[in-house]
């Protein structure tokens, strides 16, 4: 009866020494946040996304020797750009109309992480998002980058909605300074 309390107390110690591994898979759909207003554009609106970024965007290792990879599931380049187009229309803007040539908005989306440090008893993640842009329109070239970055700190694994509610609140917060930017309104008007 001793041995079997112990091989049970060993083994469920084996166990939680030995912490736990998993996936989350994450959608980052960025979400326009821009006040209406009934500004007007002369010329086409042609917005494009790029990026060299894999669908890996970091891991999770807590302090109790947790560890989850995190991958986006979706066309992130898409979502940007949807994003965007839902933004320039919330302005007042229509892209699709106008003369040409068109305004070219060019946005690369340079960084998408989310990296961990474990510290005593708790897990601090940092999240960034960044964006760079080049807007040709009116004979002119604006050149700008936008981002983001927010600090969270778990005593556990964070679970997998709450890593994509993260990444999309800062991922919206990166498209709405890009739509915030006065230079960027006054070209594409």
């Amino acid at each position: 009866m001793l041995n079997k309390k112990l091989l049970l107390t060993l083994s469920l110690s084996t166990l939680l020494l030995a912490g736990c591994s998993t996936t989350h898979y994450i959608s980052v759909t960025p979400q326009a946040d821009v006040k209406g207003k009934s500004l007007t554009n002369e010329r086409v609106i042609n917005v494009t996304t790029s990026t060299k970024l894999t669908s890996s965007i970091g891991f999770i290792k807590t302090s109790i020797n947790e560890r989850a990879d995190i991958f986006t599931i979706n066309d992130v380049k898409q979502s940007v750009k949807d994003s965007v187009l839902a933004g320039l229309r919330e302005l007042g803007f229509t892209p699709e109309q106008g003369v040409m040539p068109a305004a070219d908005l060019q946005i690369e989306i340079t960084k998408m992480s989310y990296t961990t440090t474990v510290e005593t008893l708790k897990t601090v993640a940092t999240l960034e998002f960044e964006l760079k842009t080049t807007l040709a329109a009116k004979g002119q070239t604006y050149k700008a980058n936008y981002g983001s970055e927010k600090v969270r700190e778990y005593g556990t694994m964070p679970y997998q909605q709450s890593v994509q509610d993260d990444m999309n609140s800062l991922a919206s917060q990166t498209v709405n300074r890009l739509l915030s930017d006065p230079n960027i309104i006054t070209l594409l008007k």
